[in-house]
């Protein structure tokens, strides 16, 4: 038996990152102090705390888009381990390649570049063929209730509902060992917070450890094994 199956495919320790505020006299605002968690593969860990407490900065942090100013965030990264604290760019830049899927709550848009191909891209770097790769992204987005007569057009001009279920069809396309989500509910109606609902379940099956912001309580309540609350300093 492979036990290497319930071991933390992401464990944080000792974790710390605060704000110093340069332009308002150099005051220091802590985000959040010595953390500890662990994630497994198939887990959904749900972070909880009022607005404030630092949880989409330890989600930025976990990802690498913000350095904590202690701790680390060790990631099984096929092989080997990677502290996301300490990496390189460039380790960094091979753990969100293959590792570690991110959906923040806006969708960075590309100009002139189709919703289809924005959601096909994730698996064409991959290696798959771009018809199937399309075919599969079309799939995802009807899913998603995305019309077909916008899989053709840039999302600049969608509605916020819309960009926002692009954008989780970009991080749910391919299976990522771990994912993070950040308020991936917060702009839909009711039939798509149920669909996202279930590809939240499809990746943990999969064997996705899952780390996300809920802010809904019914779904948090649907997919959360366990709740990290964070609490404001």
């Amino acid at each position: 038996m492979d036990t290497t199956v319930n071991e933390p495919v992401l464990s944080v320790r000792g974790l710390s990152k605060s704000f110093t505020l340069h332009t308002q006299g150099g005051t220091v605002i802590e985000a959040f102090a010595d953390l500890d968690i662990a994630v497994r593969p198939g887990e959904c860990l749900a972070l909880h705390g009022p607005s404030g407490a630092g949880k989409s900065t330890l989600l930025r942090a976990l990802y690498a888009n913000y350095k904590p100013c202690s701790g680390s965030i060790i990631v099984k990264h096929g092989n080997s381990q990677v502290d996301m604290a300490t990496a390189s760019p460039r380790a960094v830049l091979s753990v969100r390649h293959s590792t570690m899927g991110y959906v923040s709550q806006f969708l960075r848009v590309i100009p002139r570049v189709s919703c289809l191909d924005i959601v096909a891209e994730r698996l064409s770097l991959h290696g798959e063929k771009d018809d199937a790769a399309r075919e599969k992204a079309g799939e995802l987005l009807a899913r998603l209730r995305i019309p077909k007569g916008l899989w053709n057009l840039a999302p600049a001009t969608f509605s916020g509902g819309e960009q926002q279920r692009v954008n989780i069809a970009r991080g749910f396309i391919r299976h990522y060992p771990i994912l993070l989500l950040d308020e991936p509910t917060a702009s839909l109606d009711a039939a798509n917070r149920e669909t996202v609902v279930a590809l939240i379940r499809e990746a943990r099956s999969a064997g996705s450890a899952v780390i996300g912001i809920f802010h809904d309580e019914a779904v948090r309540d649907a997919v959360a094994d366990r709740v990290f609350t964070l609490r404001p300093h």
